[in-house]
């Protein structure tokens, strides 16, 4: 668990132009490990979860990818790309669609403000 700065370079599974993309989120980052009896996927899986705070100890969640890789990056911190999963209730049926989703992670100091 480390905090950062979060960047989406996608969205729906399509990449964000500089100009379309949102502001930073300053979140608690965390990389764990699902087991396939606490998941819908039915395998064990590795989840990179975004969180902020959200009043006294509490975390509200901000993004989840599956199966996160560490890909090459020029500039500060790194990129994490992994299969983004978005839940959606079309014509009164419940569908869920899987999207590649590449985030900018750059690690910062928090400070007891945050």
């Amino acid at each position: 668990m480390f905090f950062a700065e979060v960047t989406p370079l996608m969205r729906q599974g399509l990449r964000l132009k500089v100009g379309e993309r949102e502001p930073p989120l300053r979140v608690t980052v965390t990389i764990l490990e699902s087991d396939r009896d606490r998941n819908n996927s039915n395998r064990n899986t590795v989840e990179a979860s975004l969180y902020v705070s959200y009043g006294t100890a509490q975390m509200a969640s901000r993004g989840r990818i599956i199966d996160p890789v560490i890909l090459p990056h020029k500039g500060a911190g790194f990129l994490l790309s992994g299969t983004e999963l978005d839940s959606q209730t079309v014509d009164g049926v419940h569908r869920v669609w899987e999207h590649r989703q590449v985030w900018l992670v750059v690690p910062v100091e928090r400070n007891g403000s945050e």
